[in-house]
């Protein structure tokens, strides 16, 4: 009599692995990540923290971003020298927005972190298709960072 081990097999059997391909799960952006979504945002024009979460939603639906880990891209990006920060009143709020400015002496390191941002994106913020090559995005090795490292993608519910 063969062993058979249910807990090796998902829920719901090769169904719910084809699911999986037809609607792949969201992508967490981990620190690396969100500091060249952040850079990219602002070398359009200046932005604050909510539209950054609502743009990368509106421009990429498979990829969400945590407020943690904005924050924690944002205060990076103000040690390293990168950004400021700005008070900016708006008349539908009772209290001014907090806008982030990209320092005209860091667009160029900012401009030089695009192409590989861009080349991420393509090979895995685009939908599965037939016949893709793209890597799985439960299964990225970023995921897996060492002890005290900074993950650069995490499979959804690991935030």
């Amino acid at each position: 009599m063969p062993l058979r081990s249910s807990h090796l097999c998902p829920p719901g059997g090769l169904e719910s692995i084809q699911h999986f391909f037809v609607r792949p799960p969201l992508q967490h952006l981990g620190l690396e990540l969100a500091v060249c979504w952040v850079l990219e945002r602002l070398l359009e024009a200046d932005s604050y923290p909510t539209a950054l979460l609502q743009d990368l939603t509106r421009l990429h639906p498979r990829l969400r971003l945590s407020e943690t880990v904005l924050q924690q891209a944002l205060v990076f990006l103000v040690e390293a020298g990168a950004i400021s920060s700005y008070s900016q009143r708006c008349p539908s709020r009772g209290r001014p927005r907090r806008m982030l400015h990209l320092l005209d002496g860091q667009r160029e390191e900012a401009l030089a972190l695009m192409p590989p941002w861009r080349h991420w994106l393509q090979e895995n913020a685009t939908p599965i298709t037939a016949g893709s090559h793209a890597p799985s995005p439960g299964l990225h090795p970023a995921a897996h960072a060492a002890a005290g490292r900074w993950a650069g993608v995490l499979p959804a519910g690991c935030q």
